[in-house]
């Protein structure tokens, strides 16, 4: 083997080992938001919520959800309402807790068919 070739095995390694931690840190973060604590109850109350504002909502109209079973819930603004190649998006402010855990964001949706909202871009 070629000086060259230490030299970009070393690099390789050097970098996947600087990486290495980032990407667990991302994907432990992952495991602990409320959404991947939902009971599979919470699950339902929250895609009923979310798919009935994003199909109904004005734009600033907020709906809240819960679960008194499970004591989670959030709440669900439509931020604004547009469209991207002929195709209806929206997007939603989103804020959930479940045990313990909360977080927010906004996320984008797209309507792909009639009845189905998908993650936009």
């Amino acid at each position: 083997m070629t000086l060259k070739h230490y030299l970009r095995s070393g690099l390789l390694a050097a970098t996947l080992a600087a990486t290495a931690p980032a990407l667990a840190f991302n994907w432990l973060f992952m495991q602990d938001t409320p959404y991947s604590h939902f009971t599979e109850e919470d699950h339902k109350i929250f895609d009923e919520a979310m798919n009935d504002i994003l199909e109904k909502g004005a734009d600033g109209e907020t709906r809240t959800w819960s679960n008194p079973n499970s004591t989670a819930g959030g709440e669900l603004k439509v931020v604004k309402s547009f469209e991207r190649d002929g195709v209806p998006c929206r997007t939603l402010s989103i804020a959930n807790k479940a045990k313990g855990r909360t977080a927010s964001g906004e996320y984008r949706f797209c309507k792909q068919t009639p009845a189905k909202w998908t993650p936009g871009k």
